[in-house]
């Protein structure tokens, strides 16, 4: 099998972003990038969620945002932004936007800064197309699903769920779009909810939102789909049981939404006692990659 550039450079920032947020009581959780094609180019909204989840208030946060070109090493977009405080015990996300030029493949690190200090880290891949060609269909394509636990309230029973799946359109420009979004508990209680989201063009993606009033001490398995004009375009489930009583409130969870008909990839488990050796494998991976592009 061969292994591209990006595979390496997936594996090396993900080693070591798992290394820092281990000791990091200040971390991103997730990382949501969704892309908007403009006459100049491609605009990338890359939002990070971060947690505080020390019983005392931040110090001064900062946060730095790299679209770095595997193939070569460098950065073709970078962008910092100050944070400012994020109170005990509570998350916070936060939008940077930046424009990329040409399609492609590209590596968005995001890294976070406590009075300077790198604390956590977070990658996340992106793909760009070029631009379709006039009067080509669409081609639509679920990416994940962001749940976050907005309310808990009735005593600790219930809570405000927000459901957020990502859509993303490959092809041509699309006809008016309606997602549905279901949660089920078995086969006779269900749980509905539709978005008419209009129409997507061509190289864009968006990000869907429900919010469903959910007991929580079920458990729930979420499933999308996606109408084009009346007829289903694409659906896709989240292929783990949800339970609610687990989430925390105000934490995004981000779950892999598997395409109807694709396999099902399994999430690989670590062993207890593996992480060093992980670690140290990662950055020769690094290493090796770096020493390649600079020959």
């Amino acid at each position: 099998m061969k292994w591209s550039p990006l595979i390496f450079f997936i594996v090396g920032i993900l080693v070591i972003s798992g290394c820092l947020q281990e000791y990091s009581n200040i971390s991103i959780t997730n990382v949501d990038v969704m892309s908007t094609r403009q006459d100049e180019g491609t605009l990338l909204t890359v939002t990070p969620y971060i947690q505080n989840n020390q019983d005392t208030d931040s110090d001064l946060l900062s946060i730095k945002v790299k679209v770095r070109d595997p193939e070569t090493n460098l950065i073709v977009a970078e962008k910092d932004s100050d944070l400012g405080y994020i109170k005990a015990r509570s998350s916070y996300q936060d939008s940077t936007t930046l424009t990329i030029t040409s399609p492609g493949e590209f590596a968005i690190e995001v890294q976070l800064f406590e009075r300077g200090k790198l604390v956590s880290q977070y990658f996340a891949p992106v793909k760009i197309r070029a631009t379709p060609g006039p009067g080509q269909p669409s081609e639509l394509k679920l990416t994940d699903m962001v749940l976050t636990v907005t309310k808990i309230y009735n005593d600790g029973n219930a809570a405000l769920v927000e459901v957020s799946p990502g859509i993303m359109n490959q092809g041509g420009d699309s006809k008016p779009l309606t997602i549905e979004i279901t949660a089920r508990v078995d086969q006779y209680t269900a749980y509905t909810k539709t978005d008419e989201i209009g129409t997507l063009t061509g190289g864009n993606s968006l990000r869907s939102k429900v919010s469903f009033d959910l007991p929580r001490n079920k458990i729930y398995t979420f499933s999308a789909s996606v109408m084009e004009s009346g007829k289903k375009a694409v659906s896709g489930k989240v292929n783990e049981r949800v339970e609610l009583n687990k989430i925390k409130n105000n934490a995004p969870v981000t779950y892999v939404l598997v395409e109807e008909g694709k396999p099902i990839v399994e999430k690989p488990k670590t062993e207890p006692g593996f992480e060093s050796v992980i670690a140290l494998a990662g950055l020769l991976l690094v290493f090796l990659f770096v020493r390649k592009v600079k020959k």
